[in-house]
């Protein structure tokens, strides 16, 4: 088998602890003797389901419809590559316009959420994230292109200026009901916050009820009194909120997250503010959570708003929301009589506003199933500056497309004439697109630019009306649409045998302007707000594709009576980054006094330079190498091997041979003695038990069903894991 070996040999230096070389035959503990060990090293019983390689192999099928005549680069990443730097990718191919490609994978089996991108012959890429859905990742993209921000429509375009706002508009609104007051706060202010620990929780929040004290004399005493609070970093706080802040005062009560809040029980969240910092998060793990009075929530960029299935996050009074991170959970977000303003990211399934009419302004992305439609619509007064889309129905009371922005509905797209309370009309601006399956219109004039060189876009599959008037059109409005699917609104198709038919041509007489997307006159460009455009042909600036192939850790104990540092071999492996028919398997240490060897499948490794780990390192046998942070450091080993063919991590059979035994990676329910770890993984040094120097380890060892992301994910950096003064620093 063909290889390439590359190494470069740091000064060798002299090791402070020097073992003996023992080839002798050690003869096999018993099941009780490990048992007894694990006992003894780790203190637990594993649990018998645990799996010890965290790779799983999962099929990716992309679809890639982008319009253009050419293959593109598809790459599956672990983050997503248009905001993250250090990015790894876990496949990479070829695929043509219209085809569907294939891929077999390894990926983390604690990770949900991955990343597609697809780069053209130019370069110009987009980005889509998806959830597996068990061993499968299914992506499209041309339904789904305006995932990429590359290309991003700004907020402080003159079409946009007059609706665009800030954080701050938000933390302190203005033109609030008269009756309403609004105390100041910032988020310089909102870092100093009283900060939330048990004593708070357990006292003076009145068991697990957060209220305002109340001010002697009812004159108001100075920020800091407990009426506000700060929820660290290093804090994931679980709690049923009763909230009681002062009535009809905008942040007289104040949360600020920037660790992790779940809001479990019921939840009522009366005259609050709770603001995501910056990687803080609010997790609905209540179904019902319901603000009142003056409570609201504003996320800054960064922060995340996610939940249980059918969560709903109800903002039934009429507050002033706004998000700039992320919402994305499976449930609904109710905006009812809300002023609410999106600047970033949100997926749910329901995202509506009910009775009292919903004041909605989007310049990010929102993707939802539906938003109630007909029961809702004449509530919704959107204003739309980049991109909304409804896999289901959806509907409006008075819509504004600001430029370069979007609107696709799936289903059913319901639009009234009457806006809410006669504010709105459906209006839109140059080189804005609305498509739809169908639209049920009620009274409804759509207004597009009046410049003579300006236009928008309506493409919609169907059309349902009552009598003329139901859908009209004005100004250089195009529409594109087959007038032969025509139907009355109880589903009746209006075709030259139904008696209304001449009636109801009136409605499509009155429509002057026609358009096709095959042979329009006319482009909107693709980009981050138009998705896919309408017959787009631009150009977009050259890119590189980012990432590195995935580094996959092996680490192994030398015998079954080990001391679990799980670093008498720690080998790391990857796909080559030039040539993804080569692996790469680099020796990182050895911490074992045994003559040990290194085999994948039934071939011996590194055999160029000696086979035998301490001879692969030009260091004499009993030697710990790069395992004592004072003692001998030299460079890892790496060598370059062809793929054997259907290699997979989740089943590759890397191992070592030691004289008490050929160790291999751990079956289910064994001792751990080998491991597979994501990345690249940082071993404990010598003498120092894997549990101490990852405090989580011990829990995902002892529980295979754990559903808690710090725990599945052990081998991660986080919140204190790994302990340092245990793990070993290699040379500088």
């Amino acid at each position: 088998m063909e290889r390439i070996l590359r190494y470069s040999m740091a000064a060798l230096a002299m090791a402070l602890f020097v073992g003996c070389s023992h080839d002798m035959e050690y003869s096999q503990p018993s099941k009780e003797q490990v048992q007894k060990n694990v006992a003894e090293k780790l203190g637990i019983e594993i649990d018998p389901n645990q799996n010890w390689n965290a790779s799983t192999a999962i099929t990716a099928n992309v679809s890639v419809n982008l319009g253009l005549d050419q293959e593109y680069t598809l790459v599956i990443y672990d983050k997503n590559p248009l905001f993250e730097d250090d990015v790894f990718y876990y496949a990479k191919t070829v695929v043509k316009e219209g085809d569907t490609a294939t891929l077999k994978l390894d990926v983390p089996s604690a990770d949900s959420v991955f990343y597609a991108a697809v780069f053209d012959s130019k370069f110009r890429r987009l980005v889509q994230s998806a959830y597996r859905e068990d061993s499968v990742l299914t992506m499209n993209f041309g339904t789904a292109a305006s995932e990429s921000r590359s290309n991003r429509a700004a907020e402080n375009d003159a079409d946009a200026a007059p609706y665009a706002k800030t954080l701050n508009d938000y933390l302190n609104p203005t033109g609030v009901e008269s009756w309403k007051t609004v105390q100041q706060i910032s988020i310089a202010q909102m870092k100093n916050y009283t900060v939330i620990d048990d004593d708070i929780v357990g006292s003076k929040f009145e068991g697990r009820s957060l209220q305002n004290p109340t001010y002697p004399g009812g004159v108001r005493t100075e920020y800091g009194d407990l009426q506000h609070y700060r929820v660290p970093a290093n804090v994931e706080l679980r709690q049923s909120f009763s909230t009681n802040g002062y009535s009809n005062t905008y942040n007289g009560l104040v949360l600020y997250i920037e660790g992790k809040v779940h809001l479990v029980g019921s939840n009522s969240l009366n005259d609050i503010t709770l603001v995501v910092a910056d990687g803080g998060e609010i997790i609905l793990d209540a179904a019902e959570n319901h603000f009142s009075g003056t409570g609201r929530f504003v996320v800054c960029p960064g922060g995340k708003i996610t939940g249980i299935n059918n969560a709903v996050f109800n903002v039934n009074n009429g507050g002033w929301c706004y998000n700039a991170g992320t919402i994305d959970y499976q449930g609904t977000l109710n905006l009812n009589g809300s002023h609410f303003y999106n600047n970033n990211t949100i997926n749910v399934d329901v995202l509506k506003g009910t009775s009292q009419g919903t004041y909605f302004t989007n310049f990010g992305h929102i993707t939802a199933r539906t938003n109630a439609m007909e029961a809702d619509a004449y509530n919704q007064n959107i204003v739309n500056g980049c991109y909304m889309k409804f896999t289901g129905n959806a509907g409006v009371g008075g819509l504004t497309m600001l430029k370069n922005s979007r609107l696709d509905v799936g289903g059913q797209l319901y639009i009234t004439g009457n806006g809410l309370w006669g504010g709105f009309r459906n209006e839109l601006h140059h080189l804005s697109l609305i498509t739809a399956g169908s639209i049920k219109a009620n009274g409804a004039t759509l207004y597009g630019p009046t410049a003579y060189n300006e236009f928008a876009v309506v493409k919609v599959g169907s059309v349902y009306a009552n009598n003329d008037t139901d859908l009209q059109t004005a100004d250089n409005l195009y529409m594109d649409w087959n007038s032969a699917n025509f139907y009355m609104h109880d589903g009746t198709k209006i075709d030259q045998n139904f008696y209304n038919y001449y009636y109801m041509r009136g409605m499509v007489n009155k429509i002057s302007k026609w358009t096709n997307e095959d042979n329009s006159t006319f482009t909107i460009p693709r980009g981050d707000c138009t998705g896919n455009g309408y017959h787009d042909t631009s150009e977009v600036p050259s890119q590189v594709i980012p990432g590195e192939p995935a580094v996959w850790t092996y680490a192994f104990e030398d015998t079954p009576l080990g001391d679990y540092d799980m670093n008498d071999v720690v080998i790391k492996v990857s796909e080559n980054a030039e040539d993804a028919t080569r692996l790469d398997i680099t020796l990182c240490c050895t911490g074992a006094a045994n003559n040990l060897t290194v085999y994948l499948d039934d071939m011996v490794l590194f055999a160029g330079s000696g086979k035998e780990v301490h001879q692969v390192f030009g260091q004499a046998s009993g030697k710990f190498i790069n395992t004592v942070n004072d003692g001998i450091k030299v460079d890892p080993i790496t060598e370059t091997i062809r793929k054997p063919a259907n290699f997979s991590f989740e089943t590759a059979d890397f191992w070592i041979k030691s004289p008490s035994g050929d160790v291999h990676v751990a079956k289910q329910g064994e001792d751990p003695h080998g491991i597979v770890v994501p990345g690249n993984w940082r071993w404990p040094r010598e003498f120092q038990c894997i549990k101490d120097a990852y405090p989580n380890f011990i829990e995902f060892a002892k529980d295979a069903s754990t559903t808690d992301d710090n725990i599945k994910k052990w081998y991660e950096t986080s919140n204190g894991n790994p302990v340092e003064e245990y793990i070993y620093t290699p040379a500088n």
